[in-house]
Order: C-alpha cells, then structure tokens, then sequence
C-alpha cells in the first residue's frame, strides 16, 4: 500500500492553492453527489443504472438485473449509542438498505456489512448488533456473505446489500409524468416523533404507554415496504418510486428532477398517525413539518397515473397491507414543488433533510 504520508504529500500537490475552496456545506449532500458523480462509468457495458436512483441496476446476462445499494450509519449522526438498544440498532443497519431494495421493486438477496468500531466496544455488544442483523434477514431469507471490520474512533456500520428483480419490473425515479398522483404508504412523521422520545426528556412520563411503544418502534426497528412493493410491481402501472429516507419534502425534489416534472403536494391530506400529532402537541411541535421533513420513515412514495389512486388503495385494503394516500399531482416541468393546502407561510417547511446542510 502507497504510505499515508505520500498520499499526503500528493494530496497538497494535487488540491492546494487555485482560488478559495468550494464548502460542501455550501453546495449541500446532493450537490456534492452530482459534482463526484459525473464521469464515473468507465465501462458502460451491463450497467442499465448508476448514480442517482436508490439503487444501482446491472444487467445479469438473464432475465433478471442485479440491484446494488449501500447505506452508512455513523454514531452522532444517525443514531446515538445508548440511546438504542445494539439489537434495534443491528435491525435498523440492514431494515434502510432493504428499504432501498423495496423502492426498485425488487427482493434483497444478500448483504455484507462493514463495522468500524471504537475499542471500548465489547464481543458481547458486537454479538448484540449482529444478533438483530440476523433477526430480520432470517425472516426475509437475506443472507449475510461478508464484510470488514476496523477500529475507529466513531462507531460506524456500512451495509452494502445486493437484490434482484425482473428486467421488467424495475421502478425508477425518472417515470413520473405531467398529470400523474403522487402516492405514499402509511404514515409519515412517526420516526421524528420516536427521536423525539429519545431526545427530549420533558416528555418522559406524559407519552402514554401506547404511544411511546409504536413511536420508538417507528424509529428503532423500521420495517422496509417489501410487501407492498411486491405488490405494486404486479399492478403493473406504478410510473415512479423510492423510499422516504430524507422526508416527504425532499424526497419529491428527487423524483421531479430524475422525471423532469414538477409536483404539488397537498398538506390538508398528508398522513400522519395521531400518535405523532399527540407527541407534536406535547413537544410543541408541527406534526406537519415532521410529516414533510422528519424522515427516517421508510415508506414509498410513488406515482400512477391518474384514475389509478383508487384502484391502488383497493389492492392495498384486499392484501392487508396498510394504509396509501393520495397526497398531490405531477405538473409540468419548471413549475417545481409546490406546498397547498395552508393559508400560513409554508416556505420553511419544503426543506428535507441533508448531512451537509448549513
């Protein structure tokens, strides 16, 4: 290996001076991806997608396409150690990128997972972590093939997960078209109230029992949509999809771009549970701001064209599988995404979440 200290020297040769550095904070976590992601495919050849949806697609040479995805949890960053069990915390690692899998429309197959951990961490913890891994892959006949394993001083899982689906069936970002309902699973803005849980020790003896037991599960142990994706893949019709990783709010802007359209939303019809709306009310919060931008929920907004809603949320209510609403409309390009429903000033709250935000 090329020793540290001549990355180093090459490091300040190749990047110093040239005029005043670009922050990333100034460009945001999605700016920076566009900016590192262009001229990154080097052999085009079996590579239907790359960067840019929530996972990637590689033809298989048969009649189904390989679905490959990662996703990092760093301590501080998306959890705090001692605030959730190791075992949550192992579900959680391999739940978000199963999650991934669910929003191509496809099955997830494997996974390897990375660790690094501090060296204050024991066996016995380690064990905890991978014990919950195991809970959820077994019940989803996920195997676990690899990984790696470093020390750091920041406790961090890397979970790089490998699905399949037919060549057909996979469900992009980019099909959204002018005129198509914007569709999402269950209830949005119950894991932001879980944090909130966690985090703000005023509410500690106001949450009912009840509450407090189906909020912190929302934020400890998501379950990814597998079902319903499965289920949405046969009806064939679905235009575009992902997970809500990032908000309601956000994440639309991802679909509008990789479609070329824009959307409205409509916030008298978003679906939050009153679970969350009790807690917002405890917490003195906006149970629509957690709604649009708590994220963490990991459910599927998707589109279909219109006079489809019904026949989406008849299929949903026949199979068991939950609550889906129609919350706004595709529009034309240029128009980008825009909040109805309030009279008050709703600016602030189309933000979605972003590591590097100011």
């Amino acid at each position: 290996m090329t020793p540290v200290s001549s990355l180093r020297r090459f490091s300040h040769k190749r990047f110093s001076g040239g005029g005043a550095a670009v922050k990333i904070s100034d460009i945001g976590e999605f700016g920076l991806i566009k900016r590192l992601a262009g001229g990154t495919i080097f052999n085009p050849n079996g590579v239907i997608k790359g960067i840019g949806d929530d996972a990637a697609v590689i033809m298989t040479g048969q009649d189904r396409v390989l679905l490959v995805s990662c996703d990092m949890l760093v301590d501080g960053v998306h959890f705090i150690y001692g605030k959730i069990p190791l075992f949550d915390l192992g579900h959680k690692a391999v739940a978000v990128n199963m999650s991934d899998i669910a929003a191509m429309g496809g099955v997830p197959r494997h996974v390897l997972v990375s660790l690094a951990l501090p060296s204050r961490f024991t066996v016995e913890e380690a064990e905890e972590l991978f014990n919950g891994m195991k809970s959820l892959l077994s019940r989803r006949s996920v195997n676990l093939i690899g990984g790696d394993t470093v020390r750091s001083d920041v406790f961090t899982i890397d979970v790089t997960i490998l699905g399949e689906a037919l060549i057909g069936s996979v469900i992009m970002r980019s099909g959204a078209r002018p005129g198509d309902v914007v569709m999402v699973t269950g209830s949005l803005g119950d894991s932001a109230a879980g944090l909130e849980i966690l985090l703000n020790d005023q509410l500690s003896g106001r949450v009912s029992a009840d509450d407090r037991e189906y909020l912190l599960a929302a934020h400890l142990t998501p379950e990814p949509r597998l079902d319903q994706s499965s289920l949405l893949v046969k009806l064939g019709f679905v235009t575009a999809m992902m997970d809500l990783s990032d908000g309601l709010a956000g994440d639309i802007k991802h679909i509008c771009e990789s479609s070329r359209v824009g959307a409205e939303i409509y916030l008298d019809r978003l679906p939050y549970s009153q679970c969350a709306a009790r807690v917002a009310r405890m917490a003195g919060k906006n149970v629509v701001h957690w709604a649009l931008n708590g994220g963490e929920d990991y459910q599927l907004l998707f589109t279909v064209p219109s006079g489809k809603e019904e026949e989406v949320i008849e299929a949903f209510c026949g199979a068991g599988l939950g609550a889906v609403t129609a919350a706004g409309r595709i529009t034309d390009p240029g128009c980008g995404v825009r909040l109805v429903g309030f009279e008050e000033d709703i600016k602030h709250l189309a933000k979605g979440f972003d590591h590097f935000s100011g």
